[in-house]
């Protein structure tokens, strides 16, 4: 029987864009935990997702603090750790990385050892603006791995990437390859991909998004991860998705672009070994604002809600559980 999906979601108001942080009101974290218990509903535990941006080593001691204060709170929390270092320091990063593993790893779901490598030049939102990143990536990967083995964590390790038209152009899988070899591959729990298929990128239809969905999984499992020594046993899992509303983007498409990106997951999660799909994000940075960035929350910024919300409570319910016998 194929498992059902697990779902997770990033539950403040930010997003990261190629001009800086996009944020507005403070997060209020009782209407946070509320929506996040309404979305779960009497289903497995909805994984939080949270990022911390390691800037060098000076960052070490700070970064560790606010890891151990995420997991104080008792959630199953995807950890993503940035790397956003301007010196490469390479060595310290994994000395992070580990640290962060051994300290946390049976209190956090999972561990994110970079985000979004592979794309360059948005230095306030990916880490593959920064030196060194792709040794940081493999690096860490392999420390995290010891780290959990020597420490009996239990968190899984993994990476996330945008997708790519034209690997060929970064280099990037080629060099993943060249640098982790058979070991990178057998340090990985999961292999994660952030998608937004119909927002970066050019306009597509309802009837298109199923086609664009298969084409993004299919061509990282088939071409970038086989490229790069990961075998098909490790498992996909979609890190983020979304879909902003605004001017051109009314709220009652996000319910449906958001319903059918998940349709298709689910539906595709067998043959391609998806397991996890996370939402990006549940409530607006700032709904005042017309910017894209400001407007991915399936709540708005007052935590009123959007159509999407309720949409995705049925969805999660419906898709989250195991078929009947």
């Amino acid at each position: 029987m194929v498992e059902p999906l697990s779902f997770g979601i990033f539950p403040l108001g930010l997003a990261g864009s190629a001009d800086g942080v996009a944020s507005g009101p403070p997060d209020d974290f009782e209407q946070v935990a509320a929506a996040a218990a309404e979305l779960q509903g009497d289903g497995p535990p909805i994984m939080p997702r949270m990022y911390v941006n390691w800037t060098g080593p000076g960052s070490t001691e700070a970064m560790l603090r606010q890891v151990g204060e995420y997991a104080a709170f008792g959630l199953p929390w995807d950890m993503v750790l940035c790397y956003r270092d301007s010196s490469g320091s390479i060595a310290e990063w994994v000395s992070f990385v580990s640290a962060v593993v051994a300290g946390h790893g049976h209190e956090l779901a999972a561990v994110q050892v970079t985000g979004e490598p592979n794309l360059a030049g948005m230095r306030f939102a990916a880490d593959g603006a920064y030196p060194a990143v792709r040794e940081a990536l493999v690096s860490g990967v392999l420390g995290a791995a010891a780290a959990k083995r020597e420490s009996g964590a239990t968190a899984a390790i993994g990476f996330a990437v945008a997708p790519e038209v034209d690997p060929a152009a970064s280099g990037f899988w080629a060099a993943v390859r060249d640098l982790g070899g058979s070991d990178f591959a057998a340090a990985l729990d999961y292999a994660g991909i952030d998608m937004y298929p119909d927002v970066f990128g050019p306009r597509l239809g309802l009837d298109q998004l199923p086609a664009a969905v298969d084409w993004v999984l299919r061509t990282y499992r088939e071409r970038d991860l086989a490229g790069a020594g990961i075998p098909a046993t490790v498992p996909i899992r979609i890190c983020e998705n979304g879909w902003p509303t605004g001017p051109d983007r009314p709220a009652r498409a996000q319910a449906d672009v958001l319903e059918t990106t998940l349709r298709t997951v689910h539906g595709l999660r067998a043959e391609l070994n998806v397991t996890h799909w996370e939402l990006f994000t549940l409530r607006d940075a700032d709904s005042s604002k017309d910017g894209l960035f400001y407007n991915f929350g399936i709540l708005r910024d007052d935590y009123s809600r959007k159509p999407a919300f309720d949409r995705l409570c049925a969805l999660i319910a419906e898709l989250g559980r195991p078929p009947a016998p």
